[in-house]
């Protein structure tokens, strides 16, 4: 059975690395065809949009941090200084 998934996954795999491969072959042919400054545009204008992708995910990322550690704080809270989980656990056991 384990197998059957790793060869599922593995057929995956190749047909993403297939498509990327053609991907990345027509960028890299089309990046070689034009004008050395006009790549360098292209190359500036995608590393630009990197980092802003960047920054946005770090933002994000902290943004979910501070909620998850709020929410832990408040579960935390009303774990130790009150009973109202125990009465729920006893309604649900």
């Amino acid at each position: 059975m384990h197998r059957i998934s790793l060869m599922k996954t593995l057929a995956v795999m190749d047909t993403v690395n297939d498509s990327l491969r053609k991907l990345i072959d027509s960028i890299v042919f089309y990046l070689e065809n034009i004008e050395p400054w006009a790549a360098s545009l292209v190359l500036f204008a995608v590393a630009i949009l990197t980092l802003v992708g960047l920054f946005v995910m770090i933002k994000k990322f902290i943004k979910t941090f501070i909620i998850l550690a709020v929410l832990a704080g408040a579960f935390y809270l009303i774990k130790e200084y009150t009973n109202i989980l125990d009465n729920i656990l006893k309604i649900f056991i």
